[in-house]
């Protein structure tokens, strides 16, 4: 592969219209080729971005000489897409998350991946937002003791299921749920957090009381190895201001995370960190100077807590440290897709932009995701907790 990497895209909608056009806009990639089953899309993009458009993915993946294509279709159709261009012999994918609706499909794309020798990405675009890497460091070195326990909201606006896709937009979210195009991302995330911690163990429930051609909302809790108990819920009914709302909370034996990433009516974007009162002001600066170097900007704070509301006070008055951060946070939907790109160029899974972050994610990654969504989801429709074994 010479220095310019030649990408095609497959699926042109609201996401692989976004992935087309940054593509097209680095130095480093020539976007040779763009598909969608609309004809009249295919073509608009391909004219736009000076790509050739096709309607048939494997006329796209015959006539051309790819080394990397990104797969964008909707969530129950990434199956025969990735599957083709990895036999085709592409060696770089990116693709969408959810790596898949089914488990069938999942392993039929990572048992592709493993045969062929391909580099398989999952664009979970939130581990590349600076403070979920700021929460990641944050557990990973220990600063709130043993973490027990965690909940994570992830919520969108009616029009999501109803509008966002025009008049596709019924169908799209009826071959989908909240399970499928939300939990993915916080159960990748919650991984990204823990590991090497995995769930073994979930319980749900689901309700259809407003939709009707999809499950209004999912509210599961996830149990991982270490012990860890996560409640993750997500629906698609509210009526809100924003598209998105989107809460995590984490409680150790020390210390607590609060994270209004995408907040609701009245609340701040931002993100804090009260740490163990084991850290020192010197180990705070060590911390803050840490995260700084994996561009996370925080404010280092040492002050008083006093728990109180009204004339009730619970005590407190001790010396609390922490690490705060005020302001958007969310990053974007191609956030990752860079250190991907630079993962191709170096050979590596973790390429020098993203050293200490862990392995980009892949195939595997996106296996597991689809396991603990599959188990939500299952769980909801037997009442019953799921044992989630290795996929």
């Amino acid at each position: 592969m010479n220095n310019q990497i030649r990408a095609g895209v497959i699926g042109l909608g609201i996401l692989g219209g976004q992935h087309a056009r940054y593509l097209n806009e680095r130095e480093d990639v020539d976007l040779v080729a763009v598909c969608d089953l609309r004809e009249d899309v295919a073509a608009q993009t391909a004219n736009e971005l000076g790509a050739v458009g096709f309607t048939d993915l494997r006329e796209m993946l015959s006539g051309h000489s790819l080394d990397l294509v990104t797969v964008a279709t909707p969530d129950p159709m990434h199956r025969a897409p990735s599957v083709a261009a990895i036999e085709a012999g592409v060696p770089n994918i990116i693709q969408e998350k959810p790596m898949a609706t089914t488990m069938e499909d999942a392993r039929a794309i990572a048992d592709a991946v493993d045969k062929s020798g391909a580099r398989f990405f999952m664009n979970f675009a939130n581990r590349a937002s600076e403070m979920d890497i700021a929460t990641r460091y944050i557990i990973q070195e220990g600063l709130l003791g043993r973490v027990v326990y965690g909940e994570s909201r992830l919520d969108d606006n009616v029009s999501v299921p109803t509008q966002m896709w025009g008049d596709r937009s019924k169908e799209f979210a009826g071959g989908s749920s909240t399970a499928h195009f939300l939990l993915s991302h916080v159960v990748d995330l919650l991984r990204f957090y823990f590991s090497p911690a995995e769930v073994i163990e979930v319980y749900a429930i689901s309700q259809e009381e407003v939709l009707g051609y999809t499950p209004d909302v999912y509210d599961a809790f996830l149990t991982f190895d270490s012990g860890l108990k996560v409640r993750v819920k997500a629906e698609w009914i509210k009526h809100i201001d924003g598209l998105v709302e989107f809460y995590t909370s984490f409680s150790g034996s020390e210390g607590t995370i609060i994270y209004n990433k995408r907040p609701s009516f009245a609340a701040e974007e931002g993100w804090r960190a009260n740490l163990s009162s084991e850290v020192s002001p010197e180990d705070l600066l060590r911390h803050q100077q840490a995260l700084s170097t994996k561009g996370v900007n925080v404010s280092a704070l040492r002050h008083c807590p006093e728990p109180s509301t009204g004339d009730l006070s619970a005590g407190g008055g001790e010396q609390v440290h922490s690490l705060e951060h005020r302001g958007q946070s969310h990053g974007g939907t191609m956030a990752i897709v860079g250190p991907i790109i630079a993962a191709i160029q170096e050979g590596t899974d973790e390429p020098d932009c993203w050293k200490g972050n862990c392995p980009l994610p892949n195939h595997l990654d996106g296996l597991k995701q689809t396991e603990t969504v599959d188990a939500i989801v299952r769980s909801s429709r037997e009442n019953r907790v799921i044992v989630v074994r290795d996929a």
